[in-house]
């Protein structure tokens, strides 16, 4: 028996062809592409450096003079996720210094207090200067009129400046300078952020 000839494809069947060649071929390579590719996280290990976690509450009391921005910025800057058993500090009748060192307290940590410089960054003399990424909270003035204000910052990559990083008012327009001062919270007996407190 003779073998059956194969009549040979037209032009236009054998450019259909190479088209759909090339297409599968480049639907490969987007599939090796997606798979190699991987978000921000998953590139990023987790490391025992990593920044501490702020969360995002809001205050609820805007009553002047008495409202609760430090409460939620002090929560904020320990991690918690509720107000609940934060007291509002500066409507404690020991003052709000005071009442924030006794909570502290009562969770083996303590406040220490920087008075800023004219920059608004943590003085050359406060040493050792607290971890890069370090949560605090900034006191600084209110974008809403002439009075103060307490937002979240951290210790900036530049380890003198702060990042303003959550406003517990609202409308989120952080602070007006100048920053006056920032509080950290350390371990009680932890000198790795022992700035002079009498600098207030």
């Amino acid at each position: 028996l003779k073998p059956a000839e194969v009549a040979p494809p037209t032009p236009a069947a054998a450019a259909a062809a190479e088209a759909e060649a090339e297409e599968q071929e480049g639907a490969m390579e987007v599939a090796v592409i997606s798979a190699g590719a991987v978000s921000d996280e998953e590139a990023a290990p987790a490391s025992a450096d990593a920044a501490p976690h702020v969360s995002k509450l809001a205050q609820t009391d805007f009553t002047p003079g008495s409202g609760n921005a430090l409460q939620a910025a002090v929560a904020c800057a320990l991690g918690l996720e509720s107000l609940d058993g934060v007291p509002n500090f500066v409507a404690a009748p020991e003052g709000y210094e005071a009442s924030l060192s006794s909570f502290l307290s009562g969770r083996g940590l303590r406040v220490c207090k920087v008075k800023l410089n004219e920059a608004g960054c943590l003085p050359a003399d406060v040493a050792p200067v607290p971890a890069v990424g370090t949560p605090c909270v900034v006191r600084g003035t209110s974008p809403r009129g002439d009075f103060g204000h307490v937002l979240v910052g951290r210790v900036a990559a530049d380890g003198a400046s702060l990042d303003l990083v959550h406003d517990p008012h609202p409308d989120s327009t952080m602070l007006r300078p100048p920053l006056v001062w920032c509080a950290f919270f350390p371990a009680e007996g932890d000198a790795s952020a022992s700035a002079d407190e009498s600098r207030r």
